[in-house]
């Protein structure tokens, strides 16, 4: 496998800290780290739709609690010559595996929004209420595969699934 430059990926999430969303999508950051891609990670109290102005280099992945302020951000950081994603699914996870997930995919001043499912990427479908209890597994490796997504690792949304799948779990 051949040896890419680091890409550089902001990671915004509504998230609250001692959360178990948090700590999984930690835990699926710090599996990246044989990756190439140095991540750095803002939580729920640090976060604001702004902060992303001033952030121009790398690639942002930004979880949202609304779809208006996941729609809001992706314009902004997109009118800021940011590239990236951002997502709202419905969930205290940011993701949902049963739902629809308006995920917004912007750059250098592009827009585009789209309507996802996780089935398509071969995830099983879970209740939003259960993904607390059954989710874990899943929701570590959707992280992982937005995060390689979003970094430009994978050129494909599918393809970076699949690689997150297969990513070893750090400790």
């Amino acid at each position: 496998m051949e040896m890419k430059e680091k890409r550089l990926l902001q990671v915004y999430a509504f998230f609250k800290g001692d959360s178990k969303p948090s700590f999984l999508l930690q835990k699926a950051a710090s599996s990246l780290s044989g990756e190439g891609v140095d991540l750095s990670l803002t939580l729920a109290g640090d976060m604001e739709e702004r902060s992303v102005e001033g952030g121009r280099e790398g690639s942002i992945l930004a979880f949202f609690d609304t779809p208006e302020k996941a729609g809001r951000f992706a314009f902004s950081a997109g009118r800021a010559g940011g590239k990236g994603l951002s997502l709202y699914g419905g969930t205290p996870f940011g993701i949902s595996l049963a739902e629809a997930n308006v995920l917004s995919f912007f750059q250098k001043e592009e827009f585009h929004s789209a309507l996802i499912y996780t089935a398509d990427w071969a995830f099983p479908i879970i209740s939003d209420r259960d993904l607390e209890k059954r989710g874990a597994p899943f929701l570590l490796s959707l992280y992982r595969g937005l995060m390689l997504y979003a970094a430009g690792k994978e050129d494909t949304l599918l393809g970076a699934m699949d690689r997150g799948r297969r990513l070893p779990e750090r400790r």
